[in-house]
């Protein structure tokens, strides 16, 4: 068997319109490497898990794994459950909403190899709310961490190594931002990637919901405590 070189992790929650597009999507993109694909329903009230499944049936040839929740566990869950369950070397999201091109994914894949990790970073043309607090959270972040990222957020492509030896249990928006800052503790090197993201077709988005806004605050939180942790032990080590 083919050993495999990239996982790749879609979430899902109520994306029946939007989630065939999203694997055509990674189908589209991924060429002349071996991947996986592990598709994580995480409790969606509609047709969206008969979707991936029909998905499945119609193209057999790809590997492509469904796994699914009776009760939403959230997207930072997921992304590191799903880790303990991939195969490939590297591991990185692709979004079940469909705004990532095949273009775009392209972009990041074809970084494989080059860092430890490919952070994707793109020019904001979302409405001004959350351009201000997106801008808000890269700032607070810079602070913290001490780095220049564009962005501490979306579809990272990692070694899946790092992921599993290094994940956090955050199960809200900034998870990917506490892994990165814990990579960067550790040393491990990184490639930014300008993309260009698409405005999904159908649905919106649930990213300010009061559960994930508490979330981030706590993976801030997490991040500047695990930042003063590792100053601290340097300058004991020093003395």
């Amino acid at each position: 068997m083919e050993k495999i070189i990239l996982s790749i992790f879609v979430p899902c929650y109520n994306e029946e319109k939007n989630i065939t597009k999203s694997l055509n999507n990674i189908k589209e993109a991924v060429q002349n490497i071996s991947y996986e694909i592990l598709v994580a329903d995480d409790g969606s009230k509609d047709k969206s898990v008969l979707m991936i499944e029909n998905f499945k049936k119609e193209n057999p040839n790809l590997n492509i794994k469904i796994f699914t929740n009776q009760k939403n566990q959230g997207l930072g869950f997921n992304y590191y459950d799903k880790a303990h369950k991939a195969s490939g070397k590297y591991y990185m999201l692709v979004n079940g909403d469909a705004v990532d091109l095949p273009s775009e994914i392209k972009k990041i894949i074809n970084n494989i190899g080059k860092a430890d990790m490919v952070l994707p970073y793109f020019i904001d043309r979302r409405n001004i709310f959350r351009k201000i607090i997106s801008k808000l959270f890269v700032i607070i972040l810079r602070l913290i961490t001490f780095t220049n990222l564009k962005y501490y957020n979306g579809q990272a492509l990692h070694l899946l190594e790092n992921v599993k030896m290094y994940g956090g249990k955050a199960s809200g928006f900034a998870y990917q931002a506490e892994l990165i800052a814990a990579l960067i503790l550790r040393k491990k090197t990184y490639i930014e990637v300008e993309i260009v993201p698409a405005f999904r077709l159908y649905g919106s988005t649930s990213a300010f919901t009061f559960r994930n806004v508490l979330s981030v605050g706590k993976s801030i939180f997490i991040i500047f405590y695990n930042q003063i942790t590792y100053l601290i032990k340097n300058i004991l080590r020093l003395n």
